[in-house]
């Protein structure tokens, strides 16, 4: 089963505003591919807030002569299409930040199933005292640079397959039989839940 984790980092609060983008491809557990870029914020959606800096370490200088995301957009939709499932960690945040650039550069918008792996961690693992990528990291034992885009979908596609584990299913699509557990449609339009598209 392929499996497509996605993290963007931004530049501000805009959505518009991606700085990086992580992409890894997984399947049946086994990372087969990551990818990284930086990204040259468009005109009026680059300024880069100090604590944006502070955390993922990106400033103006490193995007500046980085391509905009029009220029990868083929690399990135072609993978998040070829996928089963889509994941991203707090997953509302990067779609958002897909379809606020998506729309900004008037570019199709693929179709995928997503699923959110930090709601579903508070389903497999109701215990935890937290559900911040870093923790839920700790908890499973994997280490990474937080805030790196290519290290967050990749850390995002370890804790997924730890709770495939931690479940005693077989396959990220077993998740889904957890009560609260559910797929979301990224369509050209909104988002709607799988079945009612």
């Amino acid at each position: 089963m392929k499996i497509i984790s996605i993290d963007f980092e931004t530049a501000n609060y805009s959505d518009v505003s991606i700085c990086a983008v992580g992409l890894a491809l997984f399947d049946s557990g086994e990372l087969l591919e990551s990818r990284h870029w930086l990204v040259h914020p468009p005109k009026g959606h680059g300024w880069f807030r100090e604590d944006f800096v502070e955390c993922h370490g990106i400033n103006w200088s490193d995007v500046r002569q980085a391509p905009e995301f029009p220029e990868i957009a083929s690399e990135v939709v072609s993978r998040l299409q070829c996928a089963q499932i889509v994941i991203a960690h707090n997953a509302p945040f990067d779609m958002r930040k897909l379809r606020g650039t998506l729309d900004h550069f008037q570019l199709p918008a693929p179709e995928f199933d997503y699923l959110c792996t930090l709601r579903t961690a508070r389903r497999v693992w109701p215990e935890l005292p937290g559900y911040g990528l870093g923790m839920l990291a700790a908890h499973i034992g994997h280490t990474f640079r937080h805030h790196n885009a290519k290290d967050d979908a990749e850390a995002a596609g370890r804790v997924l397959y730890a709770m495939v584990a931690s479940a005693g299913v077989q396959t990220p699509a077993d998740l889904l039989r957890i009560p609260g557990v559910s797929l979301q449609r990224f369509t050209q339009n909104i988002e709607i839940p799988p079945g009612e598209h």
